[in-house]
Parts: structure tokens; C-alpha cells; sequence
């Protein structure tokens, strides 16, 4: 390729000498590469095979970064490994190995991790706010703002709104109850945790289940929903902008498709809105429910002094819902 370009330089400029020195390679090489290749006798040598001993060693390396893998949850501490055989392994081939061993073991995660479900609808309901496309250049942002059924994953209240926060969630959640929809458990964001929306669900003995911070994974339901509506969006020009309309019309379609058309095996071939509207309701009463949420959180609360209020209602609901049969542990 170099001496390709090269006579392409020297028959356009005739400076090779200017082009050579770009590249800082000296004339003589460079002749030595031209006579050669006028022989078709410059060829690529082939890659030297690894030896018994550097096998072994990404065999050694492979497996502690497998290991590493399991051992730190949220964190893959490759720093550390990386100084230990820096020099001994190139940076590409280390690179590449951690990408598949991140990519092996995370599978290997799905097949063994056991997955909860509630039993009955609205026995439990999320929210979360999730960003849409802008209206115009530099516009304000937009947010969808929804309230999910966590048995069935059925989209009960949305709405898209400028703002985010405690106060917009509040005044959300309240015309929400007015509809009469009233959980046994109510998740939500660490960025609802404020005391008016606490008291809120308080005081319809609704029990709030707040996030712990940094693991979405706890309103991993609602996470995965906005990840459908993501990739809903995903189809379009990524410098496509929505009027108010048509990103609500748009929003009427998707949510159509995924909980009134698309059928889901784990619902028996029903769709999400089917399975909501057919499958039996909780029998439990609510005020002996959030009685005993109540009293396990004040035990928790009494033996830990040290223990976040948010983790209290968690450890306590946990404790309800199996004792009232309102959740069952599954695996994929």
C-alpha cells in the first residue's frame, strides 16, 4: 500500500522524499520495498504462531478475568490486571479477550439468575420517567411519564410532560388513584424519594417501594418497557424532531403494538391488556397487608439503627409478599 501511494505521490508531485518523511520512513527501505514489489515478491509474512507458554498464559488470563467477572458485580477491575501483564500480552488482545469473557459470563448470569413475579395484577405498580425526541432543535426536553402494571407489564397511565421530578410524580400518582386503581405496593425512582410522595402512597395504605440507588435492576420491568419504546424510536432519523402531536400519536401506536397486539408466551399466547383484564385479582385484605408491612418495618428499623429508611420498606415488603403468597421466584 505504501508503495503504491508512493508512486502515486512521485508521478503527481514528484516529491517522494517529502512523503517518505510523513510517514518517517527512510528512501532506502522504501527502495528496497519498490524492487521488491515490482517482483511481486512483497508479501505480508504470516503471523508467528504463540508458543506453548503464551497459550498458556491467556489460558491463566482468561480465567481470572472470568473469576474477576463473578467476584465484582458492578465493577470489572481490569486496571490492576492489566499492570500485572502489561508488556507480556498487547493491548488489543487483552481488550479483545475481556470483551468476550464480559459478553460469556453475563450469559452465564441469565441461565442461573431467578427472576420474581407477582402473582395477581395490580398488586404491585412502577413508575419511571423516560426522555423523548426533542420537538426542535435546542428544545426543552421532553419526558414520558408512566405508571406500569408489574404483573402483566400493562401501560396503565402516561402522559408527556416538560418536567421531572418529585413534585410532577405527586401530582401524577394522585390523578392516577383517582382513577381507582389502588396497588398493594407502589415502586418507584430514588428521584420520587421526597416525603410529600411518601406520605402520598401512605395514605391510600399504599406501601412505597423506592429504588436502591445505582441498580435499575430492581424496576428492571419498567426498565425493559422503556427500552421497547427506545427501540421503537430507534427506527427513525436519529435528527428527526416531533411536534407534541405527532410524538403522541406515535406513542398511541407503540403502545398499541406492545400491550394490545403483540401476544406474550408467558401469558399463555394473550396480550399484555388481555392478561390484565382476565387474570384473578389478590383476595388479600390491604389494611392487614400494610398493617404487616408496617410493624416488619418497625422491627427492622429498632434492630438496625444504621439501616436507610428507603431499605426498611424493602426488607419489610419482601417479607409481606411471601408470607401472603404474592410473589413467586422463577427461573428463565
Amino acid at each position: 500500500m505504501i508503495v503504491q501511494v508512493g508512486q502515486e505521490v512521485q508521478k503527481l508531485t514528484g516529491n517522494l522524499v517529502g512523503y517518505l518523511g510523513v510517514l518517517g520512513l527512510s528512501p532506502r527501505t522504501y527502495g528496497f520495498w519498490a524492487k521488491a514489489y515490482a517482483q511481486q515478491s512483497l508479501v505480508a509474512s504470516p503471523p508467528k504462531p504463540p508458543s506453548k507458554e503464551e497459550i498458556q498464559m491467556l489460558e491463566e488470563l482468561r480465567a481470572r478475568m472470568k473469576d474477576l467477572h463473578h467476584v465484582r458485580h458492578y465493577t470489572f477491575g481490569l486496571p490492576q490486571l492489566w499492570k500485572e501483564v502489561r508488556g507480556k500480552v498487547k493491548r488489543e488482545v487483552f481488550r479483545s479477550m475481556a470483551r468476550e469473557v464480559r459478553n460469556e459470563v453475563k450469559r452465564e448470569r441469565r441461565n442461573n439468575i431467578q427472576r420474581y413475579e407477582f402473582t395477581h395484577p395490580d398488586v404491585c405498580h412502577s413508575m419511571d420517567f423516560q426522555q423523548m425526541p426533542y420537538a426542535y432543535p435546542a428544545s426543552p426536553k421532553r419526558y414520558n411519564l408512566r405508571i406500569l402494571d408489574e404483573c402483566t407489564r400493562f401501560t396503565l397511565m402516561r402522559a408527556i410532560t416538560n418536567q421531572k421530578g418529585a413534585g410532577v410524580g405527586a401530582r401524577f400518582v394522585f390523578e392516577f388513584l383517582k382513577t381507582g386503581k389502588h396497588p398493594l405496593l407502589f415502586k418507584y425512582d430514588r428521584e420520587f424519594d421526597q416525603p410529600q410522595f411518601e406520605n402520598l402512597l401512605i395514605m391510600h395504605k399504599i406501601v412505597p417501594l423506592p429504588c436502591p440507588r445505582n441498580y435499575p435492576r430492581f424496576n428492571g420491568k419498567t426498565e425493559r418497557s422503556n427500552k421497547d419504546v427506545k427501540q421503537w424510536f430507534d427506527v427513525f432519523e436519529s435528527d428527526l424532531f416531533w411536534s407534541h402531536d405527532e410524538l403522541s400519536q406515535e406513542l398511541d401506536i407503540c403502545f398499541e403494538r406492545l400491550d394490545e397486539i403483540e401476544e406474550r408466551a408467558m401469558f399463555g399466547g394473550n396480550t399484555r391488556k388481555t392478561a390484565y383484564e382476565t387474570m384473578t385479582r389478590s383476595t388479600v385484605n390491604r389494611d392487614e397487608f400494610f398493617d404487616e408491612v408496617m410493624r416488619l418495618r418497625k422491627s427492622v428499623l429498632n434492630s438496625n439503627a444504621k439501616i436507610h429508611p428507603a431499605d426498611a420498606w424493602r426488607y419489610a415488603a419482601k417479607e409481606a409478599l411471601k408470607r401472603y403468597d404474592l410473589v413467586r421466584y422463577v427461573r428463565p
